[in-house]
């Protein structure tokens, strides 16, 4: 009997662990794909898409204006690095876009330094970083 209560211990410990983990992948995929709406919203001028996604943890902050956004166009963005944090939940990625001024027609690449947090409460991510420093001519 002691060896049947032991067993269930342990397939219990291990099926715990294989949630924890699914859950931890479900979490992940969820932030590549509200990382991939922001990119995609700023590279097709969906402004106000890209700015949902945006919700700082300090309430006192205030994002920028985003009007000079329309003088240009995002050609391409990738992701560069992923940085580990000491903050759960809590992930730093740095994305390089490229683009175009439209009345000069230079093409330009900035690197954004994203800060993404993950809201428990509403089970969603947010970037916790302004838009990207575009240069606007």
């Amino acid at each position: 009997m002691k060896k049947i209560a032991y067993l269930l211990v342990i397939l219990v410990v291990v099926m715990t662990s294989g949630c924890a983990h699914l859950s931890a992948e479900k979490k992940f995929e969820k932030l590549q794909a509200t990382q991939k709406l922001f990119w995609k919203s700023l590279r097709w001028k969906s402004y106000d898409t890209a700015v949902s996604v945006i919700r700082f943890r300090n309430p006192a902050r205030q994002l920028a204006a985003i009007d000079d956004l329309d003088k240009i166009t995002i050609s391409n963005y990738e992701e560069t690095a992923s940085l580990p944090t000491a903050e759960e939940d809590v992930y730093t990625i740095v994305v390089l876009f490229s683009y175009v001024q439209n009345e000069t027609g230079r093409l330009l690449q900035v690197k954004h330094k994203e800060i993404w947090w993950y809201d428990k409460e509403s089970k969603r991510w947010f970037l916790d970083s302004d838009m990207p420093n575009f240069k606007v001519e």
